[in-house]
């Protein structure tokens, strides 16, 4: 190890206890040894000096949970696999693969995460899954847990977190594990960022700074907010990761179904209001999924003929063209973004070329609703939506569509 980067003071940061002990002092050495790695294949530069110290720290986090059979990461690929029949988006496994043992595909998936968390979200940007540096960077790291994989410690105390003697009959209880899960295990780094932006955007809207919105927002984060693996709330993960036997096992799923299916309360009224809506539409559309105009009035022409009263929603528009759609729960909806990317034989607007290049936005930022999103990606009006990658044509846009579902899921949290 060329020189020591992280202490064990940051280590402890991704733990529920502040007391370190040797097997601590283990996996901070191997997080060194990992931000030698990024170092030595230049991955490091594609992040900010505090990014690599995370990176570093949450890989060697992967391998102690493995190692520790804690279940965090097994319970992401079992789910993965029971929702779409294969462990991993974007990796295809060999026949070596275990689901209890460290995996080079996991490995490059979460190199991909962290790249994509931290690199992605400052620029704004789709990291190819197939970048060649984290390729790299994923089989000198699978090799080095290879090499420690009979000597590496079990972390006991992390152990007993989910060991069937520690109890969460205590809302205190639940809410410590839940909260250090949310905002600190080494799945989802940018949770407190979340925290951060929601606090501060809060406070841009009332016009104050009120300090106690912080710890409520806080705790509503950490219960109903989706995370970027499959939009599952944290309770929900935490369901899934507590042994079946716990005696506790049965509140964790009471508490993570509730969380799932959290929706904010709409007035009757405006359901009624809604549904009617996408009724009148989808019988003045003929079965079309989108309509597309290029002026207001042609709009509220089509509009008042159908006998929707939604004038408002069209004075809102300032884009030269734009599409409506209809859903069951949101009623009527208007595209204005993206319009020129959808391949239908029915829109005017189409530009193939911005499509390829562009396309993927649908999959990365709120443009539609997911009830859209679903429909368009199933009629292969989006099939022009690819990534970057060097392997083939086919690959580009095998890497959208084969995990289409999944990046729904990674970026908008919702499904």
């Amino acid at each position: 190890m060329k020189n020591i980067k992280i202490y064990p003071k940051e280590w402890m940061q991704l733990h529920p206890y502040k007391q370190s002990d040797p097997t601590d002092l283990y996996y901070t050495h191997i997080a060194n040894r990992i931000y030698d790695i990024l170092e030595e294949t230049r991955l490091a530069y594609s992040f900010e000096k505090d990014e690599v110290k995370q990176v570093s720290i949450r890989m060697a986090a992967y391998f102690e949970d493995v190692i520790s059979g804690l279940n965090i990461w097994r319970s992401f690929i079992t789910e993965h696999k029971s929702r779409y029949g294969k462990y991993l988006p974007f990796y295809t496994p060999d026949d070596h693969y275990y689901d209890d043992e460290v995996n080079y595909e996991d490995i490059r998936f979460l190199l991909w995460h962290y790249t994509q968390q931290y690199h992605g979200y400052r620029k704004g940007t789709f990291v190819s899954p197939d970048n060649a540096a984290n390729g790299e960077t994923a089989r000198l790291i699978y090799q080095l847990f290879c090499d420690e994989w009979t000597t590496a410690p079990e972390n006991e105390r992390m152990q007993k977190l989910f060991a069937p003697e520690t109890r969460y009959e205590d809302t205190d209880q639940y809410n410590d594990l839940l909260y250090w899960f949310h905002y600190y295990s080494y799945l989802f780094p940018l949770a407190q960022q979340d925290l951060k932006d929601t606090v501060v955007e809060f406070w841009k809207i009332k016009g104050e700074k009120e300090e106690s919105f912080i710890l409520m927002a806080h705790d509503l984060l950490a219960h109903i907010s989706k995370s970027t693996f499959l939009a599952y709330t944290s309770p929900k993960w935490l369901s899934l990761i507590l042994p079946a036997d716990h005696p506790d096992h049965a509140l964790f799923v009471e508490e993570g179904e509730k969380t799932q299916a959290f929706q904010e309360p709409i007035p009757e009224e405006i359901q009624k209001e809604q549904a009617e809506q996408f009724e009148k539409f989808m019988e003045a559309a003929q079965g079309k999924v989108l309509l597309y105009f290029q002026s207001k009035q042609e709009a509220l022409d089509f509009l008042t003929n159908a006998g929707i009263e939604a004038k408002k929603v069209i004075d809102d528009i300032d884009t030269p063209h734009f599409a409506l759609y209809a859903t069951p729960s949101e009623g009527l909806q208007v595209l204005t973004d993206g319009v020129e990317y959808i391949k239908d034989e029915n829109n005017p607007f189409y530009n193939q070329k911005k499509a390829e290049e562009q396309g993927l936005s649908f999959f990365m930022v709120p443009q539609c609703r997911p009830y859209l999103l679903k429909i368009l990606e199933e009629k292969g009006m989006l099939s022009d939506a690819q990534a970057k990658s060097l392997i083939s044509e086919e690959r580009c846009k095998a890497i959208v569509h084969e995990n289409a579902d999944f990046l729904m899921r990674y970026f908008l949290r919702e499904y």
